[in-house]
């Protein structure tokens, strides 16, 4: 069945109108037609069968009609990704593959080695982009939510976000092996931007308490090391 997203959308109202991003991709690149089945996620865990019903007037947006119950749907893992600031489309593919693995947060951080800074109406902008590109990923694999976006912080901040959590950070050296590593829920990982973190943000790190981990591999690119370890550490926790 054909998924859509309406993100934040009340899943026990009687229907819905379409966004035009979402109206494109449900006529335009699906071609879906009048009266087809669709599955609505909320983007935060729900979902609802409904089906597509035409304009009841010229210039009317075509509405989804809910045609079943609300129903709980897949939802994420406890895994934050704690992320440096990458360069370049890096930034997309690693939303959209810890989306496709189904971790629960993407916290963006500001790193003395970050070569993007994201501040006012830019960073707002590439916010909404990445929006968007988890909301599609979470359709493409049957989320019924995306990874809530947080940031870009500084690391004083992203300590405090996660201060609850199991936290690595993944260091190619002096670290003990990610799969001997302790491993509770919910567990937050972070990784640096291209040259990793720098010495005093890796020594704050540990001060706070954040474990080193090493992976038995090459030294990975940032925007591979980052879902690896996303899928390492489901793995640890048996959610994969």
């Amino acid at each position: 069945m054909i998924r859509v997203g309406l993100p934040g959308a009340d899943l026990t109202a009687d229907g819905w109108s379409l966004p035009p991003e979402q109206a494109h991709y449900l006529l335009r690149v699906r071609r879906a037609a009048a009266g087809e089945s669709v599955r609505v996620f909320d983007g935060a865990g729900r979902e609802v069968d409904a089906r597509l019903a035409p304009p009841p007037a010229d210039g009317d947006p075509w509405r989804l009609i809910r045609s079943g119950p609300v129903e709980a749907g897949r939802r994420a893992a406890p895994i934050t990704l704690v992320y440096g600031l990458p360069k370049g489309d890096k930034l997309d593919r690693v939303a959209r593959q810890i989306t496709e693995l189904g971790a629960a947060r993407l916290i963006l951080l500001d790193c003395a080695r970050s070569v993007v800074r994201l501040t006012g109406p830019r960073a707002a902008r590439r916010r909404e982009r990445l929006t968007r590109v988890m909301t599609e990923a979470a359709r493409q694999c049957a989320r019924a939510d995306a990874p809530a976006l947080i940031g870009p912080l500084s690391l004083g901040d992203a300590l405090d976000a996660t201060a609850d959590h199991t936290r690595w950070v993944l260091h190619p050296d002096g670290g003990a092996p990610l799969a001997e590593a302790e491993a509770r829920p919910p567990l937050a990982l972070f990784v640096g931007p291209e040259g990793g973190f720098a010495p005093d943000e890796i020594e704050a790190l540990r001060a706070a308490g954040v474990a080193p981990v090493t992976l038995d591999c090459p030294i990975l690119r940032t925007e591979t090391a980052a879902p690896v370890a996303v899928a390492l550490a489901l793995q640890r926790l048996g959610m994969l």
